[in-house]
C-alpha cells in the first residue's frame, strides 16, 4: 500500500506484513488509527483503519493462517558428515580459536614546541571590509 508523507510529500509503501500487524494490533487495543512512519522524515502519518482493511480485505483469514504456520513445527535439518581431521590440523584450529592477548596502551606523551592554533570564530567569519568614506558612484541626487 503506497503512503504519501503529510509533512515532505514522500512516498512510501507498507508491506502486507505490516498491514496486518498494524489491523490485529488496531484490533486488540480498539484503536482507529495506525501511526505509519516515514522514511525520510521519520514523522509519524496517520493511517485510518478503515484504509488499511480496504487495502487488505481478507486480514482476518490471513492472520489465522500465519498463525497456524508459526505453531507447526520447522523441519530439522540434516545433521553434516563429522569430517575428519588429523591431530596436527586440530591442534592448529584449538590455537587459532584463541583470542590474542592485549598489551597494555601506553599513554602519550604530547609533541614539544610551539602550541598548535586552534580554529577561532574569525577564521570562519571574517570580519566586513570598512566601508568607503564620501560619496558612492551610483546614487545621484537631482
Amino acid at each position: 500500500m503506497q503512503i504519501r508523507c503529510t509533512y515532505c510529500q514522500t512516498m512510501f509503501a507498507i508491506s502486507r506484513e505490516n498491514m496486518l500487524a498494524a489491523l490485529e494490533h488496531m484490533e486488540e487495543n480498539k484503536l482507529i488509527y495506525h501511526d505509519a512512519h516515514c522514511p525520510k522524515c521519520r514523522r509519524a502519518n496517520r493511517v485510518e483503519k478503515r484504509i488499511l482493511e480496504r487495502a487488505f480485505p481478507d486480514w482476518k483469514n490471513a492472520l489465522k493462517t500465519m498463525e497456524k504456520e508459526a505453531v507447526k513445527p520447522a523441519v530439522a535439518p540434516e545433521k553434516p558428515a563429522k569430517l575428519s581431521v588429523s591431530p596436527k590440523a586440530a591442534a592448529a584450529l584449538k590455537t587459532a580459536a584463541k583470542p590474542a592477548k592485549k598489551t597494555a596502551a601506553k599513554p602519550r606523551r604530547k609533541a614539544a614546541g610551539k602550541p598548535v592554533k586552534k580554529a577561532g570564530i574569525n577564521e570562519f567569519h571574517p570580519k566586513p571590509a570598512p566601508k568607503a568614506k564620501g560619496k558612492s558612484s551610483g546614487t545621484k541626487k537631482k
